[in-house]
């Protein structure tokens, strides 16, 4: 019996390495540099190419805190255990983390934080949603029960969830111009919806493995139309939902394959509608297009910048900027979608 597991085992981790190899993680060098990173590999086009990592205060500001400078020491405050990510329309990157949002300001070199005040004290917030019309941040706290929303300067506006309405939440996306707050309620199996002003609405779907069901939910994304995008972990899959909840049609399934999951974890939607899915098993992102037909694996698994262990939350801007956390290594990545002018579709072939 002892020997079967360990058969069994080494045959996971084979084809979990098959799978990074595949997705076109480049070579180690003794020189690592991560500049050099790009996804698919020639002589395909390179459609996706790294760009920078934060990590800690070093990684915005140079400046010494003068109360660790008397000591002969420099204060570096670093992620810990990173998971969600989004960025406000002045370029700030806010990254959930233990206790408190990390607030990286390049333009303004300066790394702040939001949530660890005494008067509102976040415990583990996980996903994060900027809505830029109203510029305010959105944060599902899973040991809260709820989603704490704030300025995007870190004042308390209101909370979602009272007492039992949420369980265990992990993930939000808002609709300012249908007026509806998405929320993953995670260990209650469901979708619940409120309106901008905490308004209650509906919950959709049920615990089960059916279409419209789900199965421990998690991160969540809309797109341009309205429709809503959950990661169904529990079932392996993403769910695709129009902006009244009815189903519309499912991406991946459990596997080992190109286009399937095994540990689905986050999700992001480019402006162009390709939808980038993080997997925590395969240490990968895997895009589809609005159909849901499977473009293009990337990533790769390792401890250097542009590599991954544990990747969480993805998040796309404007600007086709990808961010994607890493837990394991606490760090963001942060990658560019290279287009080209003669392209229609990414993966598109020319006649």
């Amino acid at each position: 019996m002892a020997r079967c597991r360990k058969m069994i085992l080494i045959c996971i981790i084979t084809l979990l390495a098959a799978f990074t190899g595949c997705a076109s993680a480049p070579e180690q060098q003794s020189s690592w540099d991560p500049f050099k990173l790009v996804w698919p590999l020639p002589p395909d086009k390179p459609r996706i190419k790294y760009l920078d990592t934060l990590k800690s205060s070093e990684d915005v500001t140079s400046a010494k805190n003068i109360a660790q400078s008397i000591f002969g020491e420099e204060r570096t405050d670093s992620l810990q255990k990173p998971y969600g990510v989004t960025t406000d329309e002045r370029g700030r990157v806010y990254v959930s983390d233990v206790g408190r949002i990390f607030v990286f300001d390049k333009g303004s070199k300066k790394l702040s934080f939001i949530g660890d005040m005494a008067t509102v004290k976040l415990i583990r917030p996980l996903g994060i949603f900027y809505e830029r019309k109203s510029r305010l941040l959105y944060v599902a706290d899973s040991s809260l029960d709820k989603v704490v929303v704030f300025t995007a300067d870190g004042k308390l506006v209101m909370e979602f969830g009272q007492k039992g309405e949420l369980k265990d939440p992990s993930g939000v996306a808002v609709d300012a111009e249908r007026d509806k707050v998405y929320i993953t309620n995670t260990k209650n199996h469901i979708l619940s919806v409120f309106d901008t002003k905490g308004a209650f609405i509906k919950n959709i779907g049920s615990r089960g493995v059916e279409t419209g069901n789900f199965n421990f939910p998690t991160q969540i994304a809309l797109d341009d139309a309205g429709n809503i995008y959950v990661v169904d972990s529990g079932n392996f899959r993403v769910q695709v939902l129009d902006s009244e909840g009815k189903y519309v049609r499912t991406l991946g399934e459990i596997g080992m394959r190109f286009g399937q999951f095994a540990r689905p974890k986050g999700i992001g939607i480019s402006h162009d509608g390709y939808i980038h899915v993080t997997d925590s098993s395969f240490h990968g992102v895997t895009v589809f297009d609005k159909k849901g037909t499977l473009l293009l694996p990337w990533g790769g698994r390792g401890f250097e910048k542009g590599l991954f262990e544990l990747p969480a939350a993805i998040h796309i801007d404007e600007k086709g900027h990808i961010y994607v956390v890493s837990q394991w290594t606490a760090k963001v990545d942060i990658f560019q979608f290279i287009a080209y002018p003669e392209d229609r579709e990414l993966g598109e072939k020319k006649e």
